[in-house]
């Protein structure tokens, strides 16, 4: 994924986009400083990015896996004139800090937490970007449709939020940003991707593995799946009159072909076989759901 950082014109006109904007703060995303001569290249060998041909503003997805392929982790990050910045999801900052921290060693990079230190504001919607007021503006591809997040000192997150209002955004709850991304199927560490999770199934690797750049953490699995053309399982899109409970096996012809990952009412996500087609009919519990994609 790749994005632009920028710096917000004031005074736009964002009455046409008045409906449909809206806004949540999302500082509780851990988030990490990489500073150093020596911080892309560090980071190139590490992660599933390519990051030595950044340039300040471009944002990426990445990945941490382990030698067999198997991902540890998942973030955005940010290239800035001086360092990287990454965010990801809360329950993941300690542990992929302190891995990046353990891979240093006489590497010129430095690897800080500023989860506490900067906020993140996420904003949804066409023209998001023009809302932030001036602050910097990073794109997102989390959700499937147009959003962008705004970095800024967390005593200035209040600030950019007013902003947003000033531009008629409104406030978003966390349970409608899930309905959104799970009907475009984007992936969410912690419910369709984990440690067990290659990112060819959770279908992160377009926008999360350079397949081209040399030698990484892992990169030997990655070219195996790549070459080989598939992997065992698949992110499948549900959709069903009844509500889809997260959790629950997928049943195709009295097999169990897969489990739900992400529901919101009729519709989900599942890791199913890659045999299971779409337009396929599958069984949950004691309803039934279309597999759409």
């Amino acid at each position: 994924m790749r994005g632009n950082i920028s710096r917000i014109a004031p005074g736009v006109d964002n009455g046409a986009m008045a409906d449909q904007l809206r806004y949540a703060d999302r500082s509780e995303r851990a988030k990490l400083r990489v500073t150093g001569p020596q911080r892309a290249w560090f980071l190139d060998q590490i992660l599933t990015q390519s990051f030595q041909d950044m340039e300040p503003g471009e944002a990426r997805d990445a990945a941490l896996i382990t030698v067999h392929g198997r991902m540890t982790g998942y973030m955005e990050a940010l290239c800035t004139p001086d360092a990287f910045l990454i965010h990801l999801e809360p329950e993941l900052g300690a542990a992929v800090a302190s891995t990046l921290q353990g891979y240093i060693l006489s590497t010129r990079a430095e690897v800080t937490d500023v989860t506490n230190e900067l906020g993140l504001v996420l904003i949804v919607g066409p023209g998001w970007s023009n809302a932030a007021g001036g602050a910097p503006a990073q794109a997102t591809s989390s959700l499937g449709v147009e959003a962008g997040y705004v970095w800024a000192p967390r005593p200035e997150t209040a600030a950019v939020i007013a902003s947003v209002e000033s531009a008629g955004g409104k406030a978003i709850s966390e349970v409608e940003l899930e309905a959104i991304r799970i009907s475009h199927g984007i992936a969410r560490w912690g419910r369709d991707m984990d440690e067990k999770t290659f990112p060819q199934e959770a279908g992160v690797d377009e926008r999360a593995v350079h397949y081209e750049k040399g030698c990484y953490l892992g990169q030997e699995a990655m070219a195996k799946i790549h070459f080989r053309g598939k992997v065992n399982r698949r992110l499948a899109r549900l959709r069903s009159d009844a509500p889809l409970p997260p959790g629950a096996d997928v049943l195709l012809a009295g097999a169990t072909v897969g489990r739900v990952t992400s529901a919101s009412d009729g519709t989900a996500l599942a890791l199913v076989r890659y045999t299971v087609e779409p337009g396929a009919t599958v069984t949950i519990g004691e309803g039934r759901a279309e597999v759409v994609a």
